[in-house]
Formats: C-alpha cells, structure tokens, sequence
C-alpha cells in the first residue's frame, strides 16, 4: 500500500527557492526611507526575510509602474506576458529601478 502524495499550487516551495530567495546579510530599515510615487519605475526583489506581503515568485525580478503607495505597500503595474497585472506588495519587496 502505497501513501498517497500530496502536489498543488504550493507544493515544494520552500525546497524550490531555498536557493534562489536567500540573504545572508543583516536587515537594514534604508528601504523604508525610500520613497515612491505614481509613474516611477520599480523592481520587484522577494526579500524571504519578510513573509507578509510577499509577492508569487514569478514575480522575482520583473520591472512595474507604481500605480498607488500606502503606508506599507506599493501597487505595481507589471506586464506579464500579452496581460497587465496588478500586483500589491510591502516595501520589504520593493526597490526602486537603477538603483543597487
């Protein structure tokens, strides 16, 4: 008799971006003295320290317009294929495009 294995959306997520999601280095608070407006550019970069907020790993690396800024989070514009998305994420996952 064999166990039945479980798969879906999330199945293996921590084991498929242990690699790809990993900062070695102590978390500073320049991110949150950034700030953004309607129109500016920005790079989405998944900081695993931070899990709220935390935006799908498609998402790892692409470049959208900041369409609306709060206090915590930031709506991205972000062309994905022939579509549009809209994706929310925390300033934790955000920095601006061109700057390292």
């Amino acid at each position: 008799m064999t166990t039945f294995r479980t798969s879906g959306h999330s199945y293996g997520f921590r084991h498929k971006t242990r690699s790809i999601l990993t900062k070695k280095q102590p978390r500073g608070v320049s991110f949150l003295l950034r700030e953004y407006h309607e129109g500016d550019k920005a790079l989405v970069i998944i900081d695993p320290r931070q899990h709220k907020g935390m935006p799908h790993k498609r998402y790892h690396g692409k470049v959208g317009t900041v369409t609306n800024v709060g206090r915590r989070a930031v709506t991205l514009d972000i062309k994905l294929g022939n579509k549009t998305k809209t994706l929310i994420a925390r300033l934790d996952h955000v920095k601006p495009f061109g700057v390292k």
